[in-house]
């Protein structure tokens, strides 16, 4: 069953050690085998299939915002993803005020991260398909 609090509770599992960004390695931990690139994060994070039976380890950001329902910025709620060009993250909770957000990410200057960022009017958002309000 997928739950915002098991989204985030997945999320975490990467910050402590951080998990370094690559397009072409991968991560195995209790939650499975994952790439470790923004969209392989996210996958981990929503609980679905790394590899095997994904060979790639997770969906890649058009297989995500594909999947994910689309929805409004100003109705993120923890563990929705937060999509900016070819970037995604997982959405944690809001500064504030509401300018800026608290992510999980997996970045290529920082690697598995938690941090502010701000909006802007090029992000976009999606929901986990299983989830609802």
């Amino acid at each position: 069953m997928t739950t915002r609090g098991g989204i985030v509770t997945r999320a975490e599992a990467w910050l402590d050690p951080p998990v370094p960004f690559s397009r072409t390695r991968f991560h195995q931990d209790s939650h499975g085998i994952y790439r470790t690139d923004d969209s392989g994060y996210a996958s981990m994070a929503w609980g679905l299939p790394g590899m095997p039976p994904d060979r790639n380890g997770g969906l890649d950001g058009v297989g995500l915002a594909a999947l994910g329902v689309p929805t409004e910025v100003a109705d993120l709620l923890a563990g929705d993803l937060l999509v900016h060009g070819e970037r995604v993250a997982v959405f944690h909770e809001w500064d504030d005020d509401r300018a800026r957000c608290w992510v999980f990410e997996l970045a290529p200057d920082a690697g598995t991260v938690h941090r502010a960022t701000a909006l802007t009017r090029d992000h976009t958002a999606r929901r986990h398909p299983r989830l609802s309000r």
